[in-house]
């Protein structure tokens, strides 16, 4: 942590009850900085802040409303927006309107209070969404609008690339000094199950197998690959690229390092000490064959971080959050 840069900075963080935003906001505590969360809680919970919760102010309102955009901007230095409206897969490639007007409301809105209370620094969280499927891979930083957006999260894609089109031309327009990552496949403990239509890969597959589903039937062939890269780390890497200054050119958040999403369901059965039949269904959409960054940009910009938490790490940690969030014992299946 930049104790130096961030000591002292009032930072307001959309979202902050959320996935990403709830590992963002106790790292930014830790670094010196005067907090102040906004989140509707419709993705988030205030349990996921308890730690720091006497240290940050919080604001229960919806960013998708101009007034309240004006009310939460109005005297921060640096606003770190991580609202978002992301589900997974199943969800997202059935509601492409629905992702893109929600997501494009709540980057714009604050974006544009933001410029006219005369706030330093943005942050747009942008997505790995936004490559298109025959992206090459490891995929580099490419331009915004190259082919059109993953398919199966077309809409999610396209308000995602719009969010950085703004903020290049607030930065150009207005000298906002507007900082754009891209997160590839985040994952970790302080995620909010709400449905399984709605529930990205890792959770999925760790609560279907702490729930003793057998046969396990996972999506598509099982040899599609992904990078993933903890919570924790993706937040400390979102702030070295803010801390670098870096303006309107977008910065890949993940590593060139990928697992198969077979040799990942093996390894979380492995962890949880479970062994159902496994049944790759590929009647059922997979995505992307291979999905990772390229992460010279990062490395560059972020001194050579290297991720604290491993994949086996993370998959425990996933483990401890099934118990929490379900709150009953998995049943066991019988090795085959």
């Amino acid at each position: 942590m930049n104790k130096e840069f961030w000591g002292g900075r009032r930072v307001l963080v959309g979202g902050g009850c959320g996935f990403l935003g709830s590992y963002l906001t106790p790292q930014l505590v830790e670094a010196g900085a005067r907090v102040t969360v906004v989140d509707s809680l419709e993705n988030g919970s205030p349990d996921n802040l308890r730690p720091v919760a006497e240290q940050v102010e919080f604001v229960r309102a919806d960013l998708r409303d101009p007034g309240v955009c004006d009310r939460v901007t109005w005297g921060q230095d640096v606003v770190m927006n991580l609202a978002a409206r992301a589900y997974g897969m199943d969800y997202s490639r059935a509601h492409h309107g629905d992702m893109l007007v929600y997501n494009l409301l709540c980057t714009l809105n604050p974006l544009e209070a933001a410029r006219r209370n005369g706030v330093e620094r943005f942050l747009v969280v942008s997505s790995s969404c936004v490559y298109p499927d025959d992206a090459p891979t490891p995929t580099p930083e490419l331009d915004a609008f190259t082919g059109l957006p993953e398919r199966v999260n077309e809409g999610y894609g396209w308000a995602k690339r719009v969010q950085e089109l703004a903020g290049e031309y607030y930065a150009r327009d207005y000298g906002m000094k507007v900082t754009t990552v891209r997160p590839f496949n985040p994952y970790g403990g302080n995620y909010r199950w709400t449905s399984e239509d709605r529930a990205h890969v890792m959770p999925a597959l760790v609560k279907r197998v702490l729930d003793g589903e057998d046969p396990l039937v996972v999506w598509g062939s099982g040899r599609q690959r992904r990078n993933f890269l903890h919570a924790s780390d993706a937040t400390r890497l979102i702030m070295k690229v803010v801390e670098a200054g870096v303006v309107a050119t977008p910065v890949n958040i993940g590593y060139d390092d990928d697992v198969s999403i077979a040799e990942l369901v093996g390894l979380i059965c492995e962890v949880a000490g479970r062994a159902p039949a496994v049944v790759f269904d590929t009647s059922k959409p997979e995505g992307r064959s291979r999905k990772c960054a390229d992460a010279t940009r990062l490395r560059a910009l972020t001194g050579e971080y290297r991720p604290r938490v491993s994949l086996r790490e993370g998959v425990e940690e996933m483990i401890g959050w099934y118990e929490r969030t379900f709150g009953r014992p998995p049943r066991v299946s019988q090795p085959h």
